[in-house]
């Protein structure tokens, strides 16, 4: 299959023939399908920045999903911008849509990959910038922020409901006082859960980690490295737990949740935050890359909101209200200090 007729049907352009013939080379393998995938997503990055992906292509690729004999259900919603859906048993299916704006598909266009055999594992991936949004077996809603894994099975057995995060989302956990939710982060602590809503961040390279709880109760529990012993603390609404790496953890009687739900809103919101930690999370929200070429940036800090903003708008900002300049290529953003 050559790239040149890919793209033919990627525009648009191909006759029922080719497409056939596209559709049958694409569901042939999983490398023939990522290298379409990936075609696709180029082509929309550098073509069609608003759009998502058409109810032809989702009707297309399920098609080939089906034909791979995969069973069970699952529910994912698609967000503007490329989303990864990794399933286990050696499946990787890529779905791509739009760009920086997040906007959710329409109900009629959910995804659904029916009949996946029972115990199978499920991870769900969103890549920097790309929100996404998990319908767990259980009926419990998850939302998932930029660069964010999670983790659980296809069928929830036995006495728990076992989940895994790493990075952040938010949970609206149904209830089920005979079967808690365990929810396993990247740090040593879970949460036990009966039925709530509450925030998770927990990000592999950052150097601390939070969760809020909004309404009902939740159990933190947090085992020691070499050690049997375990930290057992109880949250109530609005209370929220500060896990910072060589540290003790801290709890916050009254949590700012207006802040801490701001990603949900679309919302950057930064208080006095060091620059190095604004990187991390224009990164993961923009999808972009950063070079530092003078360390002494590293010392600025920054108090301000974004909404709707592009990346280019948000680094004219922090240029006129610092000492910091920027230059971006190929979604590589330099910084430097200004004269």
């Amino acid at each position: 299959m050559t790239k040149k007729l890919l793209l033919k049907y990627i525009e648009g352009k191909a006759s029922r023939s080719e497409e056939q013939d596209i559709m049958s080379w694409v569901g042939k393998s999983e490398d023939n399908l990522k290298y379409y995938i990936g075609l696709k997503n180029l082509w929309i990055r550098n073509n069609m920045p608003d759009t998502v992906a058409s109810k032809q292509e989702l009707a297309d690729l399920q098609s080939i999903v089906k034909k791979r004999e995969f069973k069970g259900y699952l529910k994912f919603i698609l967000y503007a911008a490329s989303l990864v859906l990794l399933i286990s048993l050696s499946l990787n299916i890529y779905m791509i849509s739009g760009r920086e704006t997040i906007s959710e598909i329409p109900v009629d266009q959910r995804i659904r990959l029916s009949d996946v055999p029972r115990k199978i594992t499920h991870t769900i991936y969103t890549n920097k910038g790309v929100k996404g949004y998990v319908v767990l077996p259980d009926g419990s809603k998850v939302s998932l922020n930029s660069d964010t894994k999670i983790t659980f099975p296809d069928q929830f057995f036995g006495s728990t409901r076992e989940v895994a995060v790493s990075g952040e989302a938010y949970f609206d956990v149904v209830k089920d006082s005979t079967k808690p939710m365990i929810v396993s982060t990247n740090r040593n602590f879970v949460i036990k859960v009966m039925g709530t809503k509450f925030n998770i961040r927990s990000y592999e390279n950052d150097s601390e980690a939070q969760t809020t709880l909004y309404s009902g109760s939740i159990k933190l529990i947090r085992r020691y490295p070499d050690s049997d012993k375990e930290f057992i603390t109880e949250l109530k609404p609005k209370e929220s737990f500060l896990y910072r790496d060589n540290d003790r953890p801290v709890l916050i009687k009254q949590a700012d949740t207006v802040r801490q739900d701001a990603w949900r809103r679309g919302e950057l919101m930064f208080d006095f935050t060091p620059i190095s930690e604004v990187i991390k999370k224009l990164e993961r929200w923009h999808g972009a890359e950063f070079l530092i070429e003078n360390k002494d940036i590293l010392k600025y800090r920054l108090t301000a909101n974004f909404k709707s903003e592009s990346l280019v708008q948000i680094m004219e900002m922090i240029k006129y209200c610092s000492f910091i300049d920027y230059s971006i290529k190929d979604n590589v953003v330099t910084l430097s200090k200004s004269h």
